[in-house]
């Protein structure tokens, strides 16, 4: 399964929603109709030379889209979502997929260190200032302090973005701070260059701080018309003029769009232009949302490899996922054999802050460090064969299953184990209780060491603690497939116990109470829900009743009873019963191999 996003803003695309959507409804009913999907190879799609938008034409084509009239918005989503599957097949990280490919070389000389931590810089937009914003330097809502953060400026009045600017120099206590400016082409040259005149008089050491200047001038037309020549002519002059370096951003949308994002023509008169010629610019800045994947990808190396330029890549408002795959275009863009000896630059992916929620779970921003450095290692591992459930708000819930309803609900009770399960689909809810012979304390206690829960759960092949407090990392492995997810869970006190909901991988949450029923005995709850993924329903002959069975008499009772003798155990040997902990570790050591079977 490959998982892309499509996501078409007003403003930035020319498609609206609606258009994107039926778009998206042609090539779904295609795809769900067609006896024979186009072939692709992994590794020419992974090359981005321009195989990934030969097969989105074949099928667009197939679906009764003019390939022309493809939404770039739906082109990205598309790129994603193959490159994703592409990155499977080949069985590697995407990041380690594209530059072993992209590069033409071979995996195993690709260190996996190479794609650790990625820089990114902070926004303040338009309008803010620092006492809008609620932290330290930079857009820090989030408590990130970023080493290099964009102001968009472009005001009419010039000293609010002079005072924007001097601000965040003056915040900047640790020094180090990297500024860019933004202007989205607002001004003429005249204004431009005025402003650039006005902040080198108030503040001549703020220049020392900024890197570049996006798209300080509007579009430099002649005879009515626009070319990337004499826009070029025009920031070249502006640089001369006032001594800052400028970026190319709208420039580069505008030129793919005028060649139909035919990177072959793009790259034809971006040669005519810089070519064996000294410019001023100093990045290419990329939207992979608004260029596509394969371009974008083109256009860095093209800047890199001829013209010495590099690469910045930036989001607009994308949610988790297609921050994602630009910021691992950028990580491989940043270690490419010709980024050698060039300066590199923060990518502009700090959107995230601005949004309230996210498509990721755990969500785009916990994989960014206090000093705004992106973590792509355990980034590309998350979204490495992500899958639909994993990206859903769903969860499940607690809603009482009516008694009308005979056959959603199952129960058992066998000695003193009660058991019920309902479902709903692939939700299903468990309901166990099991007493102890121990007091809720110990109980409680034991239980919460979540490191220690394999030794009870034979089918968890680790649980560990991560750097967040109450966040907890869970892998186990069921008939030969293996899943994992993340969870944050809270230690309750009355009555003692815990509990825990899933923020990415498998779904599930629940809850574990330890209720004292004397001194020394207690008795154990345990109530908890699963979207139980496809793959794990078809293992069991895709019927859920054989999945709730396996789950509630197998699974949950025998763990739930191990852990009873496991502590018992554990009492007998610490008051030196050797022979009584013995035997009951024996007795453990044999259930737990009969339900690794059971699991086989």
């Amino acid at each position: 399964m490959g998982v892309g996003e499509v996501s078409p803003l007003k403003g930035l695309h020319k498609e609206s929603l609606e258009d994107a959507e039926s778009q998206l409804r042609s090539i779904k009913n295609y795809l769900a109709s067609a006896t024979e999907l186009p072939k692709f190879n992994a590794e020419e799609v992974l090359s981005l030379n321009g195989s990934l938008s030969r097969f989105i034409v074949e099928i667009v084509t197939m679906a009764g889209i003019e390939p022309k009239l493809v939404a770039t918005s739906v082109k990205s989503g598309l790129e994603m979502a193959i490159l994703s599957v592409a990155s499977q097949l080949y069985g590697s990280f995407l990041p380690q997929s594209l530059a072993a490919n992209h590069w033409q070389k071979d995996l195993l000389s690709i260190p996996s260190s190479s794609f650790g931590l990625l820089p990114i810089n902070g926004l303040i937009t338009r309008g803010e200032t620092l006492e809008t914003i609620s932290g330290a330097v930079g857009r820090v809502s989030k408590n990130i302090n970023f080493g290099s953060v964009k102001v968009k400026i472009g005001h009419d009045d010039f000293d609010i973005d002079i005072r924007t600017l001097r601000d965040m120099k003056q915040s900047a206590n640790t020094g180090g701070l990297q500024l860019r400016a933004d202007a989205n082409r607002a001004w003429d040259a005249p204004s431009a260059n005025t402003f650039v005149a006005e902040l080198k008089r108030l503040d001549s050491a703020i220049f020392e701080m900024i890197e570049f200047i996006e798209e300080p001038l509007g579009k430099q037309l002649l005879d009515g018309e626009w070319s990337i020549d004499s826009q070029i002519a025009a920031l070249d002059d502006f640089t001369r003029r006032g001594g800052i370096p400028y970026a190319l951003d709208e420039s580069l949308a505008d030129l793919a769009e005028i060649r139909a994002y035919n990177f072959d023509q793009i790259a034809h008169d971006l040669r005519a232009v810089f070519s064996g010629r000294e410019r001023a610019c100093t990045a290419f800045v990329l939207k992979p949302a608004l260029l596509g994947l394969e371009l974008s990808m083109q256009i860095a190396s093209l800047a890199q490899k001829e013209f010495k330029i590099n690469a910045v890549f930036s989001s607009s408002f994308d949610s988790g996922i297609g921050l994602a795959f630009a910021a691992i275009l950028a990580s491989v863009v940043d270690n490419s054999p010709y980024s050698t000896n060039m300066a590199k630059y923060s990518h502009g992916l700090g959107t995230f802050s601005m949004l309230g929620g996210d498509t990721l779970s755990p969500p785009f921003e916990t994989y960014v460090n206090q000093e705004g450095m992106l973590n792509i290692a355990s980034l590309s591992r998350a979204l490495y064969g992500l899958s639909l459930d994993e990206i859903s708000d769903r969860l499940p819930t607690y809603n009482p299953v009516s008694s009308a309803d005979k056959s959603a609900v199952t129960s058992t009770e066998s000695e003193s184990y009660l058991a019920t399960t309902s479902s709903e689909g692939r939700d299903i809810t468990v309901s166990v209780s099991l007493p102890l012979p121990f007091s809720d304390s110990i109980a409680s206690s034991r239980f919460t060491d979540l490191p220690q829960m394999s030794r009870w759960s034979p089918w968890l092949n680790s649980v560990t603690y991560l750097y967040a407090a109450g966040l907890t990392e869970w892998n186990l492995n069921i008939r030969g497939v293996k899943f994992s997810w993340k969870a944050k869970s809270e230690v309750l006190d009355k009555p003692k116990g815990i509990k825990w909901e899933s923020i990415s991988g498998l779904k599930n949450r629940g809850l574990v109470e330890f209720e004292p029923t004397s001194d020394n005995a207690c008795l154990m709850k345990l109530k908890m829900s699963i979207i139980m993924p496809y793959i794990l329903v078809s293992l069991f002959q895709g019927v859920p009743s054989v999945v709730q069975e396996f789950l509630q008499n197998k699974l949950l009772k025998w763990s739930l009873e191990m852990f009873r003798d496991v502590v018992k155990a554990d009492l007998a040997l610490e008051r030196g019963d050797n022979e009584l902990g013995d035997a009951l570790f024996g007795a453990v050591e044999g259930r737990a191999n009969a339900l690794e079977e059971a699991l086989k």
